[in-house]
């Protein structure tokens, strides 16, 4: 699947590598547009004479010029609209070719300041039309098309696979924005109620739907995302009749970029694979669906400061095969060793996420003969190098689909790491709070799975003072908290090393089977200085399985100060049996940013210091 979504990128090339080139290189103008009592003449660099649509101005526009434009809404302008000539694919705002500045937000008559909240300024794709298009037709022929959007509102884009056709017709990119080949920089955005809907249902496999608020494929430098919220956008993959397509990142799609994205929120996007009558498997690939944030290819990505509430990813039904769905929240995928399109570059991904808070989120397999599998209630990644710091993961669920004949099984209620063919890729979580996450099978015969709140699998990871209380699963799944397994690895076992950590409150209600920690056949767990608390079990090995360091475990109450609100329940009182027990550990701060003193408590909080505020960028 990877590799034919990199394809379809450079196929795309060769259908419009026809474009004439309009790159200029000069000064540079500011141009003004105003959609109330603007009139589409001249250059539009007169702020007293604006012009109405913002494609006007573009296509006046030189490459570094900046478009400042008044609050109203924006539509498309067929006859302007150089993506619909040029690219086949009608647009709202089109740039081909140039780097512009848009900057948004400014009251009518007045171009002296912006405040997009006071004046929102909206460019509504109607359901129609691509919000916005940003092209480089030539990407080895600088300069290089790029785009600074600063203050917008994009609602109410599409973006639409054909029925029939090649991957790079039938798949479907981008419904709020699409940037290809370019310079990206996004602030003080809000994508809403975007759709990327993949064709595809008269080929023997559904369009894929990526992106349906943003998606951005092979950028030019760094990708720069501040201050972005994205609500209610729906990636829906096309049918196939033999399979459905694959459905990723309803909020944000990242393929082969470098990104470094801060104060990100996502509510209610979701993501829903390709349904088929067919028998849901095509060349050992099912329909599956992906974050509401995914990252794929050869990709560098860092996330400060993230929230994701309510987002949902679902795998598509079929006839035999059903299909999964993989990270409510958060999804990423590289292959290390795999170059997709023979440009020099392996598909690894390094995801680091500092600082987060994800809350109700849903990853759930679709429905069929073999119910489809569940993975991350909030995160899951495969093959590919993770660090995750300061996060709070609460409430999530893997749900595995139903299945008339097998289950479909669930790992990682919370989080999900996982490795199959690659010895590299590694894990580092630490400083946050696993709690309240519950992994579920889908009805039918029983296959497995397990990890209510953390699920490892082949892959080198390292879980250092977390909190992990109260997650849940459903029998037969094992590992109420923990699930550490080396099943189907390629490349041999890895072990977890995990240190420093509470690991409380798995009662038997929710693990009547195993235990809190699970470690499965010919696996290891390096265990120090953990806190077990209130756990019907606190292991449970599985034949050749291994734990070293158990002695060195802390029994005694957390004391964790309770009340109302789980995301602030789970710090500690002073009568703590945490307190002062990480003998050995170097952290400094706590999930909250507060100094650890001394030595350190175990878990994610530092007990009684004061509060300091976290650090956003």
């Amino acid at each position: 699947m990877f590799a034919r979504v990199v394809i379809a990128v450079s196929l795309l090339l060769l259908y419009i590598s026809v474009l004439p080139t309009t790159r200029v290189q000069g000064s540079t103008s500011i141009r003004y547009v105003n959609v109330n009592i603007g009139s589409d003449w001249g250059n539009c660099t007169n702020p007293s004479t604006p012009c109405q649509t913002i494609q006007y101005a573009i296509n006046q526009a030189t490459h570094g010029d900046t478009v400042r434009v008044a609050a109203g809404t924006y539509t498309r302008e067929a006859a302007y609209d150089l993506c619909s000539i040029y690219l086949g694919y009608p647009t709202v705002v089109c740039i081909i070719n140039k780097d512009l500045t848009l900057i948004g937000g400014y009251p009518s008559g007045n171009w002296s300041f912006s405040d997009p909240v006071a004046y929102p300024t909206i460019i509504d794709g109607q359901w129609q039309h691509r919000g916005v298009w940003v092209q480089d037709t030539e990407p080895a022929n600088p300069p290089t098309a790029g785009i600074t959007m600063d203050g917008f509102t994009v609602r109410r884009g599409l973006a639409a696979g054909q029925p029939s056709g090649s991957d790079a017709q039938t798949f479907a990119f981008g419904g709020g924005l699409l940037a290809d080949h370019s310079r990206v920089t996004l602030r003080n955005m809000r994508f809403e109620n975007n759709i990327a809907a993949g064709g595809g249902q008269h080929n023997p496999y559904g369009g894929n739907a990526a992106g349906a608020a943003v998606a951005i494929r092979k950028s030019a430098g760094t990708v720069v995302l501040e201050r972005i919220v994205f609500t209610g956008n729906w990636s829906k993959a096309g049918s196939g009749t033999v399979r459905g397509g694959y459905a990723m990142g309803a909020g944000l799609f990242l393929l082969r970029t470098t990104t470094v994205a801060s104060m990100l929120e996502l509510y209610n996007n979701s993501s829903d694979a390709g349904d088929t009558t067919g028998s849901g498997m095509l060349n050992g690939e099912t329909a599956d669906a992906f974050g509401a944030i995914t990252v794929m290819g050869y990709a560098d990505v860092s996330l400060w400061n993230v929230i994701a509430r309510h987002n949902r990813v679902t795998g598509g039904d079929a006839s035999v095969h059903a299909g999964g769905g993989f990270g409510g929240a958060i999804m990423a995928e590289g292959f290390p060793t795999t170059d997709a399109d023979g440009d020099g570059q392996l598909e690894s991904v390094t995801l680091r996420i500092s600082g987060c808070e994800l809350t109700d989120n849903l990853s759930e397999g679709g429905k069929g003969s073999n119910g489809g599998y569940a993975a991350g209630g909030a995160i899951s990644t495969i093959h590919s190098t993770v660090f995750v710091s300061r996060c709070k993961v609460l409430r999530n669920t893997a749900q595995g689909g139903n299945g008339t004949s097998l289950q479909g099984p669930a790992g990682g209620g919370g989080v999900h790491f996982h490795n199959i063919n690659f010895g590299t890729p590694t894990v580092y979580m630490d400083n946050s709070l696993i709690a309240h996450n519950a992994a579920r099978a889908g009805t039918g015969g029983i296959v497995g799975g397990g990890g209510g709140g953390v699920w490892l699998q082949g892959i080198t990871a390292s879980l250092v003072h977390n909190t992990i209380a109260n997650n849940c699963l459903t029998p037969p799944l094992l590992g109420s908290a923990i699930a550490v397994l080396s099943d189907g690895v390629q490349s041999g076992p890895k072990p977890a090393y995990i240190h420093y950590n509470i690991i409380a409150n798995h009662t038997q209600a929710c693990d009547p089977n195993s235990g809190a920690l699970f470690v499965h056949d010919n696996t290891t767990a390096h265990l120090n200085r953990n806190l077990f608390f209130n756990n019907f079990r606190n292991t449970f090995i599985l034949n050749s399985g291994v734990i070293h360091g158990f002695s060195s475990s802390v029994f005694a109450n957390p004391r964790f100060i309770g009340g109302a609100q789980p995301e602030h329940a789970f710090r500690i009182t002073a009568a703590s049996g945490a307190i002062n027990q990480g003998y050995g550990s170097s952290a400094t701060n706590d999930i909250e940013g507060r100094p650890r003193v001394g030595t350190p408590d175990l878990g994610a909080y530092e007990c009684c210091s004061a509060f300091l505020p976290v650090t956003r960028r």
